[in-house]
């Protein structure tokens, strides 16, 4: 059964929804003639607002629009948490037949693990229950929940087979998978290329903002992509163009609560199962898929400024920007002329 929880995190991630394209799509208005004019719709799925901004506005490019959101809510029901019976099943200790979409998931997330030695782990969901992220109240768990927590990380206890079938290991240790640092992404992944597969032009879809574009923007040719600044709600800390390809950020001002003076934010250390303390308030990442830089996002944010950025220059392809405590950017070594900085 699938469920659907509008949750103060889900508002968060509507803001950042709004900052990071609601400009662009002003620019877009006041620089396209009517012919450039695209189909656009928001609904909400996996726990934000999703807009995908299609061009042209033809009826066959809203069919399309329409079957995009139907794959994401697919891809939803399969990674819920409280609803996917393969996950459920994980956490009894059980193997399962991973569904198709859970499979590519799945090796997206242990890839990055294994490259960033666990520093994004897919196995943390118990922690993240216990804090509450993932619904409206969350609260700081007792020591010794967390204790027990941690002994159910550990992406080396989880193998997929050439059977696609996912196994604890050893048999019965129980995995709370949490894959919600790549199965928005992977969705976006799907829905662009849904779009590009019924021949609609150019688009981007945006999930509170993780986004893939596609073909030249009318009117400008470069995508321009607002990047939050950690310190401004309403702000940019400064502005991507890119031609092409996908866009994640992870912050510590995405979800978060406050208790005696102290920020909790959602991005978990899955060294001790709580909000990392890298020295890190932002990490962006620009990469093919939506999927990879969700997930490199996360890792970088818990490596923290140094290491997350040699995660980052190990992949071809894949350019970042971090933002430490403080305001200082670290930037990868290829992002060149793509970002502009707003603050001064």
């Amino acid at each position: 059964m699938k469920t659907s929880r509008r949750t103060s995190s889900g508002i968060k991630s509507l803001q950042k929804l709004l900052i990071v394209f609601l400009a662009g799509s002003l620019v877009l208005s006041a620089s396209c003639s009517r012919s450039e004019q695209p189909a656009r719709e928001t609904r909400y799925l996996m726990g934000t607002l999703v807009e995908i901004t299609a061009y042209p506005a033809t009826d066959r490019t809203r069919q399309a629009v329409n079957r995009a959101f139907a794959r994401m809510e697919e891809i939803e029901d399969q990674a819920d948490p409280y609803g996917s019976q393969t996950l459920e099943d994980l956490r009894r200790g059980n193997p399962s037949l991973l569904p198709a979409a859970l499979s590519r998931i799945l090796d997206v997330a242990m890839t990055v693990a294994d490259r960033s030695s666990g520093a994004f782990d897919p196995t943390v969901g118990r922690a993240v229950r216990l804090w509450g992220f993932d619904g409206a109240d969350p609260g700081i768990p007792p020591d010794s929940d967390l204790t027990d927590a941690v002994k159910t990380f550990g992406y080396s206890h989880l193998a997929v087979g050439p059977d696609n079938v996912a196994r604890p290991l050893p048999p019965g240790r129980p995995l709370w998978l949490e894959l919600g640092g790549v199965a928005k992404g992977y969705a976006v992944d799907e829905a662009a290329d849904i779009l590009v597969q019924e021949g609609v032009e150019a688009g981007i879809v945006n999930a509170g903002g993780d986004l893939r574009s596609f073909g030249p923007r009318p009117g400008w040719g470069q995508w321009r992509i607002g990047i939050q600044d950690p310190d401004d709600p309403q702000g940019l800390l400064g502005v991507l163009k890119i031609e092409g390809g996908s866009v994640a950020t992870s912050g510590d001002y995405e979800r978060y609560f406050e208790k005696d003076g102290v920020r909790y934010h959602h991005i978990l250390d899955p060294a001790n199962g709580r909000p990392s303390r890298s020295g890190i308030r932002s990490v962006t990442v620009i990469a093919e898929t939506c999927a990879l830089a969700d997930a490199l996002a996360t890792a970088a944010f818990v490596m923290g400024p140094e290491k997350g950025l040699r995660l980052l220059e190990t992949f071809t392809g894949v350019e970042g920007i971090l933002v430490k405590a403080g305001g200082d950017l670290v930037v990868t070594s290829g992002i060149g002329e793509r970002f502009d900085l707003e603050r001064r």
